[in-house]
């Protein structure tokens, strides 16, 4: 008898789990039939389909994209190595590939794996969505079914439920003629509905911010141009004039040119350290000093001259005291006379603080402090800067294999704004074109603790950090959206009401479904890898071949 599994999601993570079920075929029951539902090409999924805009990059460099295991990567499996995004498309590994090169990368990944399967494998791709999953059988769109023993959900951020607020922000902005734009990709909206000329407020200065002001200004026939180093935006005409702020108020970091690393081993944030952790506050006090420890090793090893204290000193003096401690401000300043060459804390707090008496000066702050984080990112000089990425990779790393737990899950929820803020920023040519956006008038910032309110005939926008509100017709909340399983209608019977699937945090399975699997950002309990650097040993590898040998010795059993 043929064992069927449905594997509802091809993206990364079912294009990953789909490689590991290749890759382990000693376990292949006899009879085998894999079923792949995605209404996207299968390998890009939704996130990385060729059709979206070419101006839409990668946050990730190009060498540091794979999608198969090295000899770092530890699993039962058998190690199956293939070429990174920047080997496979002949890029510059420094470069930042489009969404549609990872896109394309991912469906050759995912016919590849199709390919490895013996010849007595059948693989089904269904180009339609999944909508009931009743017993065994999953319904699609299209009016077929798909009959399966075993069901894996890796549908990736399945956001969409609008809460009573952005409910509200949608029935005002369509009485008072204007536009509310709620979370989502800004690749996945009309964006035609924001008119040229008239101001839009925005929340959020994230990745979702960066694409938006890409669409909405070189999209609409904007041009960049660079003369003796300044880059300078030529305006089309038909951009809207757009005002941004968050709750930081500042843009993420630019993702940085990281140094070698010649030790990846946590020096605080260990596995025992978790283990031993009994309060969120403790945990994230740790992972704070990895961070702060990452520049500080870097810094003594790559630029001694800037240092006046013996290495063995500071580290003793270091690991002594938190990393807000008075303290350890003490420590450094003798240590490091330069203030530039001190660590940078704004992922603990903004670096925007203080009230300033119009936008006109808060863009002028602005823009020397993106001069700033750019430098930082991109030269040899501030390696030390670049280098708390690793400290955070570390933290990552450990946090995506530490047992769940109250004290875990607290943590993870304050480890991932830091995350976000200092890890997932976009290339720092992104950085300059919003510096250049500000000096031609399309971009103005409004600073920090933004929150809009709802006026008489207008949306109000209020920070900290200017004296007067800001008002327009238009607004746009600039993120994706919060992870909800509730507006799916294959997830929301599987949710006991919760906004998230409940999982075995080990194994994936869906509480009380043992022949379901549920993995993705909707799926409560189990902390998953994301796209993985080579020479890492990354969570995503370990996860999908624990998963898939399971899968394989069930089916087969």
């Amino acid at each position: 008898m043929t064992a069927v599994l449905a594997i509802i999601g091809a993206g990364p993570r079912g294009t990953g789990l789909l490689e590991r079920l290749s890759a382990n075929a000693d376990l292949l029951p006899s009879g085998f039939e894999v079923h792949v539902i995605d209404p996207h090409p299968a390998g890009a999924g939704r996130v990385w389909r060729p059709d979206q805009s070419p101006l839409l990059l990668m946050n990730s460099r190009a060498s540091d994209v794979t999608m198969f295991t090295d000899a770092s990567v530890r699993c039962a499996g058998p190690i199956t190595p293939g070429p990174t995004l920047a080997e496979w498309a002949g890029l510059d590994g420094n470069a930042f590939p489009t969404r549609r090169q990872g896109g394309e990368y991912l469906r050759w990944c995912f016919d590849r794996a199709v390919g490895a399967f013996p010849r007595d494998v059948r693989v089904v791709v269904h180009r339609t969505s999944a909508v009931d999953l009743s017993g065994d059988t999953v319904t699609l769109a299209d009016g077929s079914r798909v009959v399966a023993d075993l069901v894996v959900m890796a549908q990736g951020n399945v956001g969409g439920h609008r809460t009573e607020d952005q409910l509200a922000h949608e029935e005002f902005a369509t009485r008072i003629g204007g536009t509310y734009l709620g979370p989502s990709c800004p690749g996945d909206e009309d964006l035609d509905v924001l008119p040229a000329g008239e101001p839009v407020l925005v929340s959020g200065l994230g990745l979702a911010f960066v694409d938006l002001v890409v669409l909405l200004t070189e999209g609409r026939g904007g041009r960049f141009t660079r003369e003796d180093g300044v880059l300078t935006y030529h305006p089309s005409g038909r951009e809207p004039v757009l005002h941004a702020g968050s709750r930081r108020g500042v843009p993420y970091l630019p993702k940085p040119l990281l140094p070698p690393l010649s030790d990846p081993s946590p020096r605080f944030f260990t596995p025992d350290a978790v283990a031993e952790a009994t309060t969120p506050g403790q945990l994230v006090g740790t992972a704070c000093r990895e961070m702060v420890w990452a520049h500080y090793r870097e810094l003594f090893s790559a630029h001694r001259d800037r240092t006046r204290m013996a290495w063995h000193d500071f580290a003793a003096g270091f690991a002594a005291v938190p990393v807000t401690d008075p303290a350890l401000g003490d420590l450094v300043a003798q240590a490091v006379p330069r203030e530039d060459d001190r660590a940078d804390l704004s992922f603990l707090r903004s670096p925007l603080n203080g009230r300033f008496d119009s936008q006109a000066e808060l863009g002028t702050w602005m823009r020397d402090h993106i001069n700033r984080t750019v430098a930082r990112a991109t030269s040899p000089r501030h390696s030390a800067h670049a280098a708390v990425l690793h400290g955070l990779l570390a933290v990552s790393e450990v946090m995506e294999q530490a047992p769940p737990s109250p004290v875990t899950a607290r943590t993870a929820a304050v480890l991932s704004s830091f995350a976000s803020y200092v890890g997932s920023g976009p290339p720092p040519h992104r950085l300059e074109e919003l510096q250049a956006l500000s000096r031609a008038g399309v971009l103005h910032f409004l600073g920090a603790e933004l929150r809009v309110e709802r006026t008489a005939d207008v949306f109000s926008a209020r920070t900290a950090s200017l004296p007067a509100p800001v008002t327009a017709r238009h607004f746009v909340e600039a993120r994706l959206p919060d992870p909800d399983a509730r507006a799916h209608p294959l997830l929301k019977p599987l949710t006991r009401e919760q906004t998230r699937v409940p999982v075995d945090p080990d194994t994936f399975e869906v509480l009380g479904h043992p022949r379901r699997l549920a993995m993705g950002l909707f799926a409560g309990g189990g902390a998953l890898g994301a796209f993985s650097r080579p020479c890492r040993d990354a969570p995503f590898f370990h996860q999908n071949d624990r998963t898939a040998r399971r899968i394989l010795t069930a089916l087969g059993s």
